[in-house]
């Protein structure tokens, strides 16, 4: 019992302090997972829409993705967080004309937990989770639930630039699990505008490697605006995706501070 109150006393000082941040730390744009928690109290809603076409033949097949991510900060360094996914996608019939199929693609729920922060070499790290679930129409239902893991790493490399790496590892509920990566360097470009790049992929066999970059804006402290670009290609088969968005926070710390300040 003791060692169990001590171990508890220790940990407190993490569960409460350092994840806080002035202005709105969003995950979009871009594949990497960041090593930020919204800190408790704040309530954030991450959304964008994403065209992609992918080249088959002469042919384009395209595809639109609609996503809005839901999070919620419990304590300092946890949250917890819901995801809703849209899609739209071009089939190919023999007729000619291509149809579409349409509806809810995915959903899921999860949670981060942040257990260190970037001091030197060592470098700021999240675990996140989340489970993957069957509410979908029925042109996307998965067989069975799924899971997925993300270790996110964060090295602020100076006061401009930062290197994060994730590994991630997805259960995806029809019987497969795949294994990946994610490497982004990013660079600040002045106090509200940002831009990325990155490659990610699969470590699964055959090892796969695809690119992106863009440029995130703050219009001010709790909304952000941006935009990305990227490149995938698998079997010879290449594709290209436009990707924008906006985030924006509730910051229940601020609406407490008014109403003190109301009150007195």
């Amino acid at each position: 019992m003791r060692l169990l109150v001590g171990y508890i006393l220790l940990l407190l000082p993490t569960l409460l302090f350092a994840q806080y941040q002035p202005t709105i730390a969003s995950g979009r744009p871009g594949v990497a997972i960041n090593t930020q928690t919204v800190g408790r109290g704040v309530y954030q809603v991450e959304t964008g829409m994403t065209l992609g076409w992918e080249e088959v033949g002469s042919q384009k097949v395209r595809d639109i993705t609609e996503s809005t991510i839901l999070r919620i900060g419990i304590l300092e360094r946890l949250e917890v967080s819901g995801a809703v996914i849209g899609s739209a996608v071009e089939s190919r019939v023999f007729s000619g004309r291509n149809s579409w199929d349409r509806g809810i693609s995915a959903t899921e729920l999860g949670g981060r937990y942040s257990f260190l922060d970037n001091e030197g070499w060592v470098p700021a790290l999240v675990l996140d989770a989340a489970a993957l679930l069957r509410a979908q129409d029925e042109e996307f239902q998965r067989d069975h639930t799924g899971a997925r893991f993300i270790v996110s790493a964060d090295w602020g490399l100076t006061e401009a630039t930062n290197l994060t790496v994730n590994l991630n590892r997805t259960w995806v509920g029809d019987g497969t699990r795949n294994t990946g990566y994610v490497v982004s360097f990013g660079l600040s470009l002045s106090d509200r505008l940002g831009s990325f790049v990155e490659a990610y992929g699969d470590l699964s066999k055959p090892a796969t490697a695809y690119f992106d970059g863009g440029f995130a804006y703050l219009i001010g402290n709790h909304v952000q605006l941006d935009a990305a670009v990227g490149w995938e290609g698998t079997n010879g088969v290449p594709s290209y995706y436009l990707d924008f968005g906006v985030s924006f926070r509730i910051d229940g710390r601020v609406l407490r501070e008014r109403s003190i300040q109301d009150v007195n």
